[in-house]
């Protein structure tokens, strides 16, 4: 078994270009610093985000991959 940590309920406030996505208090919930956040300081391995069908978001999440920040994981799976 493994133990996996996650959020499943992200909501994104703007997109990297500034444009909005969700009214929020925070400007600086964005896919780039969430992702970080999750990363780097929780640990979570898994974040569901709410908002990931705006194609601002797309486009944060695709600009991450080609930049080799993230990557997608063959068929949804992990590798551990």
């Amino acid at each position: 078994m493994y133990e996996i940590f996650a959020d499943l309920h992200i909501h994104i406030g703007r997109a990297k270009n500034n444009k909005p996505i969700k009214i929020t208090a925070a400007r600086s919930l964005n896919f780039e610093n969430i992702a970080n956040e999750c990363v780097q300081r929780k640990g979570i391995n898994i974040a569901g985000i709410i908002d990931c069908a705006s194609p601002y978001v797309i486009e944060d999440i695709e600009e991450f991959l080609k930049n080799g920040e993230a990557q997608e994981l063959k068929d949804g799976r992990n590798y551990i």
